[in-house]
């Protein structure tokens, strides 16, 4: 009964890591589709206004087709969470680069309205690693507008302006703070109904243990020889799925002591696990 009751769990564990890598999947091809999207958007950017180097504005539209195809190819073969959270990465942080790359492109422009691109990247972050995730992506976004600014005083004469560094680095804060505490926090819920729906599981299984146990088989550990009463007390309650904590809180005894009960029980009936113990209540003729 107590390996039904592990295997149940184990079932209950395993479907929620199934039904959460499918939910990271089809975020992942939502990421995809965006990506796209940038790209025929970075496309058209291009056309409209004069970037920096439009070899360099190619160049970075064909690594985003180059990575898009390569993620569409992994999010498809990927069937575990681990390697599904290492693809996550890796196109975080190509997506993180590219825009700081297209920033870069269209800094000469004294308009910095092309710097609001990383706001995506931080929600992404945020969607995906939650608060770390965007608090990184924010500090990478400030370090690499830094550079812009830096680089555009430099070689446009262009001076920094730090009302609009400010200005910037407020806007991304807000963004970050709020959409990576909102996600937290609805993460964290989804949580922990996961482990109240574990703890009912649990429950129900160590009440339907008990129910399945005939009265006729408790009974007869009256006359089970060669235990002892206490030790046909202790096998009752391992019968009803109650662990050792439970059993010696129950008795008013030692866990140890319950151990060693446990092991006498063993020894005596020439069994090993507790469900060889449940199983030989139930094959005890009448």
């Amino acid at each position: 009964m107590e390996q039904n009751t592990g295997q149940s769990l184990d079932q209950l564990l395993t479907t929620q890591m199934d039904v959460r890598l499918r939910e990271i999947k089809l975020l992942e091809w939502i990421f995809i589709g965006i990506r796209w999207l940038c790209i025929v958007l970075l496309m058209i950017i291009s056309a409209l206004k004069l970037p920096e180097s439009q070899m360099v504005v190619f160049l970075l539209t064909g690594i985003l087709i180059l990575v898009n195809i390569i993620g569409c190819y992994a999010n498809v073969k990927i069937n575990t969470l681990r390697s599904q959270l290492i693809l996550s990465i890796v196109l975080l942080t190509v997506d993180a680069v590219m825009a700081l790359g297209v920033i870069f492109q269209f800094v000469g422009d004294f308009n910095t309205a092309a710097y609001a691109i990383f706001a995506y990247i931080i929600i992404e972050a945020a969607i995906r690693f939650e608060l770390v995730g965007s608090l990184s992506a924010l500090v990478f976004y400030l370090l690499g507008l830094y550079g812009a600014y830096s680089y555009r005083r430099v070689v446009h004469d262009i001076p920094f302006s730090y009302t609009g560094y400010a200005f910037w680095a407020t806007l991304m804060t807000i963004i970050t703070v709020s959409t990576g505490t909102i996600v937290h926090t609805i993460k964290n819920q989804r949580l922990q109904n996961e482990r109240h729906l574990i703890a009912i599981t649990r429950l129900l299984e160590q009440q339907r243990i008990a129910h399945d146990i005939n009265v006729k088989n408790i009974a007869e550990l009256e006359n089970m020889e060669p235990l002892t009463t206490r030790e046909r007390e202790v096998i009752t309650l391992i019968a009803q799925g109650k662990s050792n904590r439970e059993i010696a809180a129950e008795l008013g005894i030692e866990e140890k002591t319950v151990k060693n009960y446990i092991n006498n029980i063993y020894s005596k009936l020439q069994i090993k696990t507790r469900y060889e113990a449940i199983t030989y209540l139930f094959k005890r003729p009448n």
